[in-house]
């Protein structure tokens, strides 16, 4: 083992440093950063303040904080006495309050009220005149209000607003799977034509055993693309959490992620193993891209059947592949994030996923070893196992 984790050193250390990974490492943190900073950027501010004077200025002060502890707002706003009509447009021109109302007649604002604060301030001045003009018609406000107070009706829907936002996740998470997936296995065959192209594989090869050495690179390749991962968990919870949209996510979201990355682990195996097999077989990077096709193709195959999943985590579709290697890497975090998978389902599916990355690892590390020395004209998969001792 000491061989493999040399080599895994090494490609830590040597990608690592690349301002390649640097640079995306840091617009990743940006990015999912900038992602959950969005809806809160695009909601505008939420916070106001509002300055009152004049005659019912305290009934509608104290009717507008009603309308806040009752919960029919989510704005947050302040409600500030002034003296005059004079003060209140001072306070609105130095910006110090968002609108005033004098007078409870008039709003004063620089430029357009905001609307979901207009239908706060107008009902509340509502709900001050209607009870001023019932005293004194002689009637009594609280009698009215009673007679006039309907239980509204209860909401039910059937593709809630739950489900909506566990759909968003599970999209999230197969694009999240497929490019993550997708950078360090294309690293992997990089790394293995590099190394054959130049033959350093063969002063390399000296001293290491052929599984050592692909071991070795998928291994660190491996533990960068978990570092990415991480990155971008912390990143994304900690700009939830910073504007509380950490609240709005649905519940065990955190199992979900932890999940999705014991998924990640196991593909990543299985796809890394078959870049690195593939990618032997060549000695000139040009040849690379038509050698990774079939490989390619796997992978974009099982994005694109999951992304179809999402909208369908219930269907026939999803329910099969969600068991069938490697489909199920990206098919049973999609039935995971809508929440209808048991623990067993999803231990039998990641059994499954585990043998077949085993198998996997195995064809490709005799692939490898068969291949890489081998220089020139592409080698053929039939020659290597027709000519095999």
């Amino acid at each position: 083992m000491k061989g493999l984790w040399m080599v895994a050193r090494r490609e830590i250390i040597v990608r690592g440093r690349t301002k390649g990974f640097v640079i995306s490492l840091l617009v990743t943190v940006v990015l999912m950063i900038g992602l959950t900073l969005l809806p809160t950027l695009l909601g505008g501010d939420s916070k106001y303040t509002i300055a009152v004077t004049g005659e019912g200025s305290t009934e509608l002060a104290a009717a507008i904080d009603g309308i806040g502890e009752s919960g029919e707002s989510d704005l947050d706003i302040t409600v500030e006495e002034v003296d005059d009509a004079n003060a209140a447009r001072a306070a609105v021109e130095e910006g110090t309050a968002d609108v005033a109302v004098v007078d409870d007649t008039t709003i004063i604002s620089d430029g357009d009220v905001d609307q979901q604060l207009g239908l706060v301030i107008d009902g509340a001045h509502s709900a001050v005149v209607t009870q001023r003009q019932l005293a004194e018609a002689g009637l009594d406000p609280q009698l009215v209000g009673d007679a006039l107070t309907v239980t509204p009706l209860e909401r039910e829907s059937i593709d809630g607003e739950e489900d909506g936002a566990r759909t968003g996740i599970a999209i999230l998470v197969v694009i999240l799977m497929f490019f993550l997936l997708m950078s360090p296995t294309m690293y992997v065959a990089t790394g293995v034509v590099e190394e054959k192209s130049s033959r350093i594989v063969e002063i390399l090869l000296s001293s290491l055993k052929t599984w050592q050495l692909l071991g070795g690179k998928i291994l660190g390749l491996g533990v960068l693309g978990f570092v990415n991962i991480v990155v971008i968990a912390a990143s994304a919870l900690g700009g939830a959490a910073a504007t509380g949209l950490i609240s709005d996510l649905p519940d065990g979201i955190g199992s979900v992620a932890l999940s999705a990355i014991v998924w990640w682990i196991l593909a990543y195996a299985f796809f890394a193993s078959l870049a690195g097999a593939l990618s032997s077989m060549v000695s000139r990077q040009e040849d690379m891209s038509s050698t990774l096709t079939p490989l390619t193709l796997l992978m974009t195959g099982c994005y694109l059947v999951a992304f179809i999943g999402t909208s369908q985590p219930g269907s026939m579709m999803t329910l099969v592949l969600s068991y069938v290697p490697p489909f199920s890497s990206f098919m049973m975090p999609v039935r995971e994030a809508a929440g209808d998978v048991e623990l067993w389902q999803s231990a039998a599916s990641a059994g499954l996923m585990l043998l077949a990355s085993i198998g996997v690892m195995a064809i490709a590390s005799t692939i490898y070893k068969r291949s890489v020395m081998r220089t020139g004209s592409r080698v053929k998969v039939k020659d290597l196992f027709s000519k095999a001792s």
